[in-house]
């Protein structure tokens, strides 16, 4: 049984402290900073929320982490992956523990100072600043404009670096990724509270098209870092419950149609938890990204906007 909810637990996007016989975690179904308020037992699944005197079986923890509509519904999400886990043709590897890298702060004061990237594609220093980006003069991501990576506890766990040489190579890729982005939901720390109370997400490709959606007054984006959902963004918009997600991932369609294809791929995996009333897919128009939009015309921004 402590495997069966150890999977179930990490399945569904909790970071777990082991204190022997239970574990200790952040509730995922509510917002929170405490990674101890939620104590639940290895050998029963059963589990208490010390701030809001709830407690419940495991499945009474899966229903309302995943916003499902019953008990049994929470009893057929755990049989189906432990009928996955005991077949044995297909049976997955047992999963390598493995901690988050945390990186040292001073590597922000490393960073140059110098915005000039982004104010040339119409991003002004006071929406880029907040982010706490610059210009890295060495190391990996040199020449980069480089984003930390920060979780819920403010630890930076990753860097997000734009290539901004004068000359673009094929052999130095527009965006380089430090640390592991399965674990980013970005701008988390900027913009939780807000997706919160607003009840919208914006989901978009890179940071470049959540700075010009920000640059014209749309704050409520979360990056994908690329055309998949990850777990950790999709179980923490189960925690928002939002009544709207709208998928905005470039317009291909006149291209490789990437952008398109994987937009509705992610509806797919959004509507195993969420009602397909909840879910849009609203690209930009005119086969443009959100930051072609805003050097071009950021009009067509907040008409794209006004259209959902």
């Amino acid at each position: 049984m402590s495997e069966v909810v150890r999977n179930a637990l990490e399945e569904m996007g909790y970071s777990l402290i082991d204190n022997g016989r239970e574990y200790r975690a952040r509730p995922l179904y509510r917002d929170s900073d405490n990674d101890h308020v939620l104590r639940i037992w290895k050998d029963s699944g059963k589990w208490v929320d010390f701030k809001e005197n709830k407690s419940g079986s495991l499945e009474d923890l899966i229903k309302i982490t995943l916003n499902l509509n019953s008990i049994s519904e929470a009893k057929e999400w755990i049989s189906t992956r432990s009928r996955y886990e005991e077949d044995s043709e297909f049976k997955r590897p047992k999963a390598v523990i493995s901690q988050t890298k945390i990186f040292n702060k001073s590597l922000l004061l490393k960073l140059r100072n110098d915005h000039s990237y982004w104010e040339s594609r119409n991003i002004s220093k006071a929406t880029v600043k907040p982010f706490q980006g610059g210009v890295a003069t060495t190391g990996k991501m040199y020449n980069r404009y480089t984003f930390p990576i920060f979780n819920g506890r403010d630890d930076i766990i990753g860097f997000a670096g734009r290539d901004i040489s004068p000359t673009l190579s094929d052999k130095r890729p527009k965006w380089k990724l430090i640390g592991n982005k399965k674990e980013w939901a970005y701008p988390f720390k900027l913009n939780y509270k807000e997706l919160k109370s607003k009840k919208e997400v914006i989901l978009v490709e890179s940071i470049g098209d959540m700075l010009a959606l920000r640059e014209n007054g749309i704050t409520n984006a979360v990056v994908s870092f690329g055309l998949s959902l990850s777990d950790k963004i999709l179980f923490s918009l189960i925690s928002i419950n939002p009544s709207k997600i709208i998928i905005a991932f470039n317009n291909d369609d006149l291209k490789s149609s990437a952008g398109n294809v994987a937009a509705e791929s992610v509806e797919k995996k959004l509507l195993q938890y969420f009602d397909k009333s909840q879910i849009l897919i609203k690209l930009p128009e005119d086969n443009k990204d959100f930051g072609e939009m805003n050097i071009s015309n950021p009009d067509e921004i907040k008409k794209w906007y006004k259209t959902i």
